[in-house]
């Protein structure tokens, strides 16, 4: 049995001559025959061997490459095309297959549009307000000399500068903030109605007026003008000025003329609180809260005044006893004229001497004292000195009384 199986291995490596080999070994052989037929046997079991060999490690040497390529990643042996394919399907994401992702993407796939940005839009296009024709959109450096401010008004997308259609008021905006109100640092003239200071939270933009409201646009609204100093006062209190500096009348009088070519710009003086509440009914204004008004006049400043005071208002040392022309003095850094002097300017709070006092802690967008009838004055006026011109100066007086003295300037909400 051994043989035949031997044979039959030996078999596949016999040519067709030598078939005969078979048959002598199933017959009766020759002893010669024989021993030809065992050699040919052990070279055919050698050759089995070898054979056998020859196929388990053909089978061994198959089942480590498919080990191996089982334990490898798919994308080290796929085609470029499989491998991005594997990428976008796979975690962790190789960092060298986002890159190919990256790439292909890019060249494949058309840009995205997105939506313009608006605070570059608000700073180049007009934004159109109803009740107000815009001047500049955007604020003037050479105005607003606060670079905080300016940044802050900017962001607003709102107009900077507009011109109240109803009236013909010029306002500037002034952004939302925080700020300390009530005695300055050091402030000698501080008294206890402007004490304790205290921070204020402003949460939204608002218009003011540039300049307090002349007699020309009250008179252009109400229709009477109830100021005790006209244009003509003021003429003649500027000629005699310019003859005290050496000039001769008729040049003082020339020269008054070529300067003075809006002499009806003197503030409206002599209103009630509630005279100003007739004027904002008829526009659509309304009068300025005093957290509104201090804000505007400081402009950043933590001092007393925002200037000099002789460069910046019109007060007992330098009025000549009498009201002055709108926006001659230097404006302060958000661009507003006689926030300080000229003439005192209502505020729609009702005045309460210890009500900065409940506001030690701070507070958002206050409207001033619960109680009481009088109204908050601010900014003093062309009779006072350096004590009331200063920005936390607070005053009052009852919404009905009339002053020479006293003036105002509006607000809006955009």
């Amino acid at each position: 049995m051994v043989r035949l199986i031997q044979l039959l291995i030996f078999i596949p490596y016999l040519k067709r001559d030598n078939f005969c080999v078979y048959e002598a070994l199933v017959c009766s052989p020759s002893k010669s025959d024989k021993q030809g037929i065992l050699r040919c046997m052990r070279i055919t079991k050698m050759l089995g061997a070898f054979l056998a060999l020859t196929v388990v490690l053909n089978v061994a040497y198959t089942a480590k490459l498919s080990l191996a390529s089982a334990n490898e990643p798919i994308y080290a042996t796929a085609s470029a095309q499989t491998r991005l394919a594997i990428a976008n399907t796979s975690a962790p994401v190789q960092k060298k297959s986002t890159t190919q992702t990256t790439v292909k993407s890019s060249a494949q796939t058309p840009p995205v549009e997105t939506a313009p940005n608006t605070t570059t839009q608000s700073t180049t296009s007009k934004t159109e307000l109803a009740w107000a024709d815009v001047l500049e959109q955007s604020p003037n450096p050479k105005v607003v000399t606060d670079a905080d401010f300016l940044a802050r008004i900017t962001a607003t997308g709102l107009p900077w500068r507009v011109k109240d259609k109803s009236s013909g008021i010029e306002m500037l905006l002034v952004p939302p903030g925080k700020f300390v109100m009530g005695m300055s640092p050091g402030d000698t003239q501080a008294v206890d109605n402007e004490k304790p200071a205290h921070e204020v939270t402003l949460t939204q933009p608002f218009y003011l007026g540039r300049t307090e409201v002349t007699q020309t646009q009250w008179v252009k609204v109400v229709g009477k003008n109830p100021s005790n100093f006209h244009s003509g006062s003021d003429r003649d209190s500027m000629i005699q000025k310019l003859m005290n500096e050496g000039l001769t009348k008729s040049e003082a009088e020339a020269k008054a003329a070529q300067e003075s070519t809006d002499i009806d710009a003197l503030p409206v003086e002599s209103v009630s609180w509630n005279n100003c509440q007739q004027f904002c009914a008829k526009t659509n204004l309304r009068l300025p809260t005093e957290a509104e008004w201090e804000y505007s006049c400081r402009a950043g400043v933590r001092k007393p005044t925002y200037g000099n005071l002789d460069d910046i208002a019109w007060c007992n040392t330098n009025s000549s006893g009498m009201t002055h022309i709108v926006g001659k003095k230097l404006p302060n850094a958000l661009g507003f004229y006689d926030m300080l002097g000229n003439v005192w300017q209502w505020c729609s709070d009702k005045y309460g001497a210890k009500y900065y006092k409940s506001c030690e802690d701070g507070v958002v967008d206050p409207k001033g004292a619960s109680e009481g009838s009088a109204r908050v004055l601010r900014g003093g006026g062309w009779i006072g000195d350096s004590y009331y011109c200063r920005s936390s100066t607070r005053s009052y007086d009852d919404p009905v009384s009339r002053h020479y003295t006293i003036g105002f300037r509006v607000a809006r909400t955009p």
